[in-house]
């Protein structure tokens, strides 16, 4: 009975360092902006109302990324307080859990809204280039 919870124990760490090991080494991209800003800035010719409309949507895109992101960092202290208590998949790990992953879903929801709204704002030739760095940047992130 013993060596079988030194055995489970020792799967959970090396599971956590092999997540730990791939977000790093692996998959260094993931979860990291994709630029998007600096790349229309730089590579479109926006007009003085563009650029103001623009700037105001950022500011409330970066006042609503940081409140979810601060609901992840929670989240993800509560889940790793559930995985020291429990060693298992318990119901408060479950919770925990899936209380990281609505966080996350609403982070990308975020997102994915704020480059339509951008995108809104441009004409149609600004509008192709910016589905063509759209597209870019996330082929970056996947590689």
């Amino acid at each position: 009975m013993r060596s079988a919870a030194l055995i489970i124990g020792l799967s959970f760490i090396a599971g956590v360092i092999g997540i730990l090991l791939g977000h790093k080494y692996i998959m260094p991209n993931a979860g990291k902006t994709i630029g998007l800003h600096d790349q229309i800035h730089n590579e479109l010719v926006l007009d003085p109302a563009q650029n103001s409309k623009l700037h105001k949507l950022e500011e409330v895109f970066s006042a609503n990324k940081s409140a979810i992101e601060i609901r992840m960092k929670k989240a993800n202290a509560r889940l790793s307080a559930a995985m020291q208590s429990s060693h298992e998949m318990s119901p408060e790990v479950l919770a925990a859990k899936g209380e990281y992953v609505q966080a996350l879903d609403a982070l990308q929801t975020l997102t994915i809204e704020h480059i339509f709204a951008m995108r809104g704002l441009l004409n149609e030739e600004q509008a192709a280039k910016f589905d063509e760095i759209v597209a870019r940047s996330f082929r970056d992130i996947a590689n």
